[in-house]
């Protein structure tokens, strides 16, 4: 079990799962959503994640079918869904307060990534998305 709650402490919640991966998307839209090089996160069945508090608190943007949930007192970005995928969630890692030691990393979408971006950390690059299994 973690937890995580967002910048402000209004939102908390815990995941009962175990985070086996972790995906650092380059694509435009995560950029301009973290304004960085790309956002970090983990692929997680929606069962597994439970809201303690501040549920409520949830303020949602959606564009192209995905959905950026976000704290609406603070800002910080919780987690996105995919209008085409209803039983997971794109968790945003850095809001959970244990140490977090999956060992599979990848990076997607490098085929639009910051030009001032550079990979230099050997984990598997795909031009695209997740690749299918």
């Amino acid at each position: 079990m973690m937890t995580g709650n967002c910048l402000c402490g209004d939102i908390v919640y815990q995941l009962n799962s175990d985070i086996k991966a972790i995906v650092f998307c380059h694509c435009s839209r995560c950029r301009k959503q973290t304004s960085s090089a790309f956002n970090s996160a983990t692929v997680v069945n929606k069962e597994d994640l439970t809201f303690i508090k501040g549920e409520e608190n949830i303020k949602v943007y959606s564009d192209a079918g995905v959905n950026r949930h976000f704290c609406g007192k603070c800002g910080s970005h919780i987690f996105s869904s995919r209008d085409n995928d209803t039983s997971t969630y794109r968790l945003r890692i850095g809001l959970i307060n244990e140490p977090i030691n999956a060992e599979k990393r990848i990076h997607v979408y490098t085929g639009s990534k910051a030009n001032w971006d550079t990979i230099c950390d050997g984990y598997p690059e795909y031009e695209e998305g997740i690749p299918a299994k």
